[in-house]
């Protein structure tokens, strides 16, 4: 009973079974005129020989009566006509010697009258047999044969249709083993089909996020190793006192360096698991965007400043209804990078204007740019361009930006090229 196919073939057979006795009664009821009329012309047969044995021999009515009789009809004497359901009419055609077919609608009554001499007889189904048992005669073989044949045709049909049902569940748990490599075949386009094919696709979304989360820890564990190493090592360093004021200034200098790298890491890493676990910004207020961003250009005076780098700003007065603290994230991480890897000496142009229902923030340097390659993959968690990592960061920055621009509804896009330079977009809904 656990097994599906199981379950089908009895479900079928139970189907066939039910359906064979709902057509079965309809199909006495269709044919119950056509049987009464059948009824009646044998009993017409039986009355007009009882009729002919009457006046062409000398037998008795008792005689006649017991020849014409026959397994599936009762050709008796009536004693007491009125005993009979008849009206007036019927008893007047009856003695003037016509043949009579008393037929009521009342199931299953079907009667034949005649006189005989002076007697009346009837003719009529045998008490066991009635329109119910004929039409059972007739359609309870077929019925049955249906039924039969049906149920070995499901049983020898049930394990091909569940087939795929069984290679689903082999394949399920060999997902559940942590295989997302396995991929079924599909032939069809019905349920089964989908569900196999969306059963693929499942296997492909989970051997991604797989390859995701081992990238993530791998990247993770990079991220923190580098710099709780170069701590480390130069912790032991200062241990040693045979060292200048000079080389412990320099060495305590890396050490607060690479703890604010893992300070900043952590703070990242924290502000990115919040963010992917919100689905909806709850603090909205209005602010001036143009505002904001003028701010978080002061903010990074102190990196700009320090590759003498000119700002070309044009930005037109936005009042935005938003989170103002999620969005200053947006502007400082990209304002950040655009100076990072921005050559000295050079600009960087900020545009900000409103069109239509929507505003754009264009932020573009002229500095190393990026190839097609690092250019799919630059909103990934961990992800460096700069494999050498010769430029301070740890490839959170614009993943954070994806993510916070995704809860404000709006959207972010890249144009780069090698050795030429940056420019990122950003389109904000203005509700």
């Amino acid at each position: 009973m656990k097994k599906i196919r199981v379950k089908l073939a009895l479900f079928l057979v139970s189907l066939m079974f039910i359906s064979s006795i709902f057509s079965f009664f309809v199909s006495i009821f269709f044919n119950n005129s056509s049987i009464r009329n059948e009824l009646k012309l044998d009993e017409e047969a039986i009355a007009i020989s009882i009729l002919e044995l009457g006046n062409k021999t000398d037998l008795s009515i008792d005689d006649i009566v017991n020849i014409t009789s026959n397994f599936m009809y009762d050709v008796r004497i009536v004693e007491d006509i009125n005993s009979l359901d008849i009206t007036t009419k019927e008893l007047k055609k009856i003695q003037d010697h016509e043949i009579v077919f008393l037929s009521r609608e009342a199931f299953p009554v079907a009667t034949t009258m005649l006189m005989l001499d002076d007697s009346y007889v009837k003719i009529s189904l045998h008490p066991n047999n009635n329109i119910f048992k004929i039409v059972s005669s007739r359609v309870s073989i077929t019925l049955f044969s249906y039924v039969i044949i049906g149920a070995f045709l499901i049983a020898l049909l049930g394990q091909r249709a569940v087939k795929p049902i069984l290679k689903l569940t082999s394949a399920t748990k060999e997902v559940a083993k942590g295989n997302f490599d396995i991929q079924l075949a599909s032939t069809s386009d019905d349920e089964i089909g989908q569900l196999t094919k969306n059963f693929n696709k499942m296997t492909r979304e989970l051997k991604s996020i797989e390859y995701l989360r081992k990238d993530f820890i791998n990247s993770v564990s990079h991220e923190f190793k580098t710099p709780i190493a170069s701590i480390q090592g130069f912790a032991k360093l200062l241990q040693n006192g045979n060292l200048s004021d000079d080389e412990k200034q320099e060495y305590t200098n890396i050490i607060v360096e690479e703890t604010a790298r893992l300070s900043k890491l952590s703070s990242n890493i924290l502000k990115l698991s919040k963010l992917e676990n919100q689905e909806l910004i709850d603090i909205k207020a209005a602010f001036s965007l143009d505002e904001q961003i003028r701010k978080s250009i002061l903010l990074l005076e102190h990196e700009w400043s320090k590759k003498n780098i000119d700002f070309d700003i044009e930005l037109d007065e936005v009042k935005y209804q938003g989170d103002e603290e999620l969005l200053q994230q947006v502007w400082i991480n990209l304002l950040s990078n655009a100076i990072k890897f921005s050559n000295p000496n050079s600009s960087i142009s900020i545009r900000l204007y409103q069109i239509s229902s929507a505003v754009k923030i264009k932020i573009s340097d002229t500095g190393i740019g990026m190839d097609e390659k690092t250019l799919i993959r630059i909103f990934e968690k961990f992800y460096q361009g700069d494999k050498a990592h010769s430029y301070d960061g740890n490839g959170l920055g614009l993943s954070l930006v994806k993510r916070i621009l995704d809860l404000c509804g709006g959207s972010i896009s890249v144009e780069s090229k090698l050795h030429e330079g940056s420019t990122f977009t950003v389109e904000l809904p203005i509700i």
